[in-house]
């Protein structure tokens, strides 16, 4: 038994309590990180509180981890044992309906959130599937990066789907993620 040992909300406005649970096999396509950094947003607020009703307990939140790979699966790929790697919001999705094929896995129908039904980085561990998980620079901090894994990337999407240019000015107004980046 591979038991993980983690945080988590029993129930809604819960503090957060030590738990434990075992994962089960390691999927053939998923990668087991060991989580070395963990960051905290309002999402995680809002599952933990059951703001969007959602949530499915108990809620082990993270979504914004950095940490190294300790397993693979053996269909997993582009990923190696020890190798410094991130985690944000997404988790897993089919990966052959349209929105996959075209390159939109995040509007997947059957999109896996990393902490709604999942169990997120307030944990040991956490399981994604290899394509969810991002290869991270050694040089870079942690505490930097675990932010641009959800409100980095909300931010720079809509730069890139809408190919702004560096010459060009535009405004984010927003609380939270994007301001404590500096973006």
């Amino acid at each position: 038994m591979n038991v993980i040992r983690a945080w988590a909300a029993l129930s809604a406005d819960r503090a957060l309590e030590p738990c434990e649970f075992d994962p089960g096999p390691l999927g053939a396509e998923e990668v087991e990180i060991a989580v070395e950094y963990r960051g905290i947003c309002q999402s995680d607020l809002s599952v933990i509180d059951n703001e969007w009703d959602i949530s499915s307990y108990p809620v082990v939140p993270g979504h914004e981890a950095v940490g190294r790979v300790v397993a693979l699966g053996d269909q997993a790929t582009g990923l190696t044992i020890g190798q410094r790697v991130g985690a944000g919001w997404n988790s897993g999705c089919c990966l052959y309906c349209p929105h996959c094929l075209a390159g939109d896995q995040q509007l997947c129908a059957r999109i896996q959130p990393t902490i709604v039904g999942h169990r997120g980085a307030f944990a040991d561990w956490l399981r994604a599937h290899w394509v969810w998980v991002i290869p991270i620079p050694e040089a870079l901090d942690a505490s930097a990066v675990g932010p641009l894994l959800c409100g980095g990337i909300t931010v720079f999407s809509p730069l890139l789907n809408l190919s702004v240019k560096p010459t060009q000015s535009v405004g984010v107004v927003g609380i939270g993620g994007p301001e404590r980046l500096g973006l």
